[in-house]
């Protein structure tokens, strides 16, 4: 009976057994089972023994770590005027406390990384990183802790906490570069620099990327306005068909002239290729979830009334969403890491913001560690993003329905 079978208790019942196996007993299966496998162990012990032994007498011994906390303002923010931090702190405050109320109203993932991050700021706060920071540190974790409290349970706040970003934006953009009055100057967008310029471009093309991507998408697929068809296509062949350096500096030299002739600063240009970029990559990905949607669905939403509307957004969408989840996650991560591309327009993302240092005269000679910081970072923030996708994919239930 297939209503039966789909039932939880049926799905146990037909599930082969789970084999218990001590540690012990894993080992042997799965490390000396057979005398190659056992070779192979055995090599790959001794070459991880060789490189941790290695990395151990670096660490320990020989590198300077100093360069680290030295140079974290560089690495956090570069050249942002140091007069002027208090508007960086202003707008992860902004960042936190909107995040704050999604992740109280929405519940999961979201939740327990904005519980980690805030326990993290608040522990960060009685490191002896200077008055300043450690009060805009504890501030900021008592905003996010708020927020959470505040929105706990409260499911009728899920979807202004979407619609809200509308407004937050603009207005941290604003905070950021604007001119707020005698003491607070205009800063330049160039001088958005180091890891804040990897997140903001990073967040922004993913955030305008993604519903410009499912656009395209959608209008590729469409057989009734070959036009519409023809215009997608040809974008997303074109974009795709070109590196995106080459798309970078096309948009450094086209802008402007789109634009006829109104200046346009480093960062708005950058911003527009990278979201072009990942644009016509999320296409293609959501172009392969709907191509995984059986016609019948199609044919059996239109049999029970619905408009080509409502079939898209309610039936077809939704599902190739759900397909496209790992390819558009994989899309992100690499988005992520590609931002470090900016320096051939002369912006300064972390990766530069590490070169400005071991450059300095008084910090020669620490090039692997500053990298093995810079790594370290993307490596915890791709962490991060893999990790919640996992979550999405399970409560999804990908493979398993």
């Amino acid at each position: 009976m297939p209503s039966s079978l789909s039932s939880p208790l049926v799905e146990e019942k037909v599930l082969p057994p789970r084999e218990k196996q001590s540690p012990l007993a894993w080992v042997r299966r799965n490390l000396f089972d057979s005398w190659l496998s056992t070779l192979l162990t055995l090599v790959s012990a001794l070459v991880l023994a060789w490189a941790i032994s290695l990395f151990w007498n670096w660490a320990f011994t020989q590198a300077r770590w100093e360069v680290i906390p030295a140079n974290l303002k560089i690495f956090a923010s570069g050249t942002y005027p140091s007069s002027q931090l208090w508007r960086v702190w202003a707008v992860l405050g902004i960042v936190l406390a909107t995040l704050g109320v999604a992740g109280g109203a929405w519940g999961g993932v979201l939740l327990h990384y904005l519980i980690l991050l805030g326990a993290a700021m608040g522990l960060a706060a009685f490191l002896p990183l200077g008055t300043q920071s450690q009060g805009w540190l504890a501030v900021c974790s008592g905003v996010t802790f708020a927020a959470i409290a505040l929105s706990r349970g409260r499911e009728s706040w899920r979807l202004a906490s979407i619609w809200v970003w509308a407004l937050i934006l603009p207005l941290c953009l604003e905070l950021l570069l604007g001119n707020l009055g005698p003491n607070w100057p205009a800063v330049r967008a160039e001088q958005l620099s180091g890891l804040l310029l990897t997140l903001i471009l990073a967040a922004a093309a993913m955030i305008i990327g993604f519903p410009i991507g499912v656009l395209l998408a959608l209008g590729r697929a469409n057989r009734a306005l070959p036009v519409i068809r023809i215009f997608c296509t040809l974008v997303i062949e074109l974009v795709r068909g070109v590196p995106l350096t080459t798309i970078l500096f096309a948009a450094w030299l086209l802008v402007p002239f789109f634009l006829g002739g109104i200046s346009v600063n480093l960062i708005i240009r950058a911003e527009v290729a990278f979201i072009l970029f990942t644009a016509v990559y999320v296409a293609e990905d959501v172009r392969g979830g709907l191509q995984s949607i059986p016609l019948g669905q199609l044919e059996a939403a239109r049999a029970l009334g619905l408009n080509p509307f409502q079939v898209t957004a309610l039936v077809i969408l939704p599902q190739a969403l759900r397909a496209a989840v790992p390819a558009l996650v994989n899309e992100f991560l690499t988005l992520f890491k590609d931002t470090s591309l900016v320096f051939i327009v002369g912006l300064i993302d972390l990766l530069q913001a590490g070169r400005v240092v071991f450059t300095n005269p008084n910090w020669l000679g620490t090039q692997r560690e500053v990298l093995f910081f810079i790594g370290l970072i993307y490596f915890i923030c791709c962490f991060a993003m893999a990790y919640a996708a996992q979550q999405v994919e399970k409560a999804l239930g990908l493979g398993k329905r």
